[in-house]
């Protein structure tokens, strides 16, 4: 959906190109989303469904492979690569998730309520999480949450009320 007013860019392109190969070049390299759930493919390995999301990047298998390697271990599953998403907690399945999402070394991260379907616990730990792997990939993140709990590790925080966009303000 095009925005009413403004533009939105994203690595110098328009977000709101009418152009099918502009929007899909634009979310094939410069956007990474985690969804409020993994959406994981239930036949594929944690390690697999990161080499299928590079694969339509069209990277070498070898460079793909080294890439999540890494990126399973930075979320601390290094030792469940081999795992299906039934062998794998919530959490864990969240952490395949976010690890993913920045398979493409993505622009802008988007995160769609990540502690949903976790217990408070767990989900504070895939925010922090989500907060340092974004500093350390030099990624901007927006997290979308119901849950202000939170707030307190993000950099910036936006209200939304009725549809509109609005600084904090305190209290609230």
């Amino acid at each position: 959906m095009a925005p009413t007013r403004g533009q939105v860019l994203i690595g110098g392109a328009d977000t709101a190109t009418p152009d099918q190969r502009g929007t899909a070049h634009l979310r094939r390299k410069k956007l990474g989303i985690v969804f409020q759930q993994p959406n994981l493919l239930a036949s594929l390995t944690a390690l697999e469904q990161l080499l299928i999301t590079d694969h339509l990047r069209k990277n070498d298998l070898k460079t793909r492979r080294s890439h999540a390697t890494r990126l399973l271990n930075a979320v601390g599953l290094a030792d469940h690569s081999n795992r299906r998403p039934d062998q794998l907690s919530g959490g864990q399945r969240q952490r395949v998730n976010i690890a993913r999402a920045l398979m493409g070394s993505p622009d802008v991260l988007l995160v769609d309520e990540p502690t949903s379907a976790l217990d408070a616990s767990a989900g504070h730990t895939i925010v922090e999480l989500l907060a340092t792997m974004t500093r350390e990939y030099g990624t901007a993140t927006i997290i979308v949450t119901h849950d202000v709990e939170h707030v307190p590790l993000c950099d910036r925080e936006i209200a939304m009320r009725d549809g509109k966009l609005h600084e904090p303000v305190a209290g609230l």
